[in-house]
């Protein structure tokens, strides 16, 4: 248990990405598996991720991110949004 509180506190902002250089589709995979099996509160997983690859919707999007180069110049972008109403408790 010891090592996960470890890789818990191993953490950076990456500041630049190498657009040249993409994640193998291997890596994708166990991201997107890494999402799926990720706990939340109540067990509802209250969140859509969306994996955003076409250039010119990143773009559009890093406009209402303030221009940050990341979201152009990254691999994949991930999405993560919140669904606020999922019916009663």
């Amino acid at each position: 248990m010891n090592s996960f509180i470890e890789n818990q506190n191993w953490s950076y902002a990456t500041k630049k990405f190498d657009a040249s250089k993409k994640r193998v589709a291997e890596d994708l995979k166990i991201l997107k598996e890494a999402i799926r099996l990720s706990s939340s509160s109540y067990g509802l997983q209250p969140y859509k991720v969306f994996i955003v690859e076409n250039p010119e919707l990143r773009a559009q999007l890093q406009k209402a991110a303030w221009g940050q180069s990341q979201i152009v110049d990254a691999s994949h972008l991930f999405i993560f949004t919140n669904i606020t109403d999922f019916g009663d408790t």
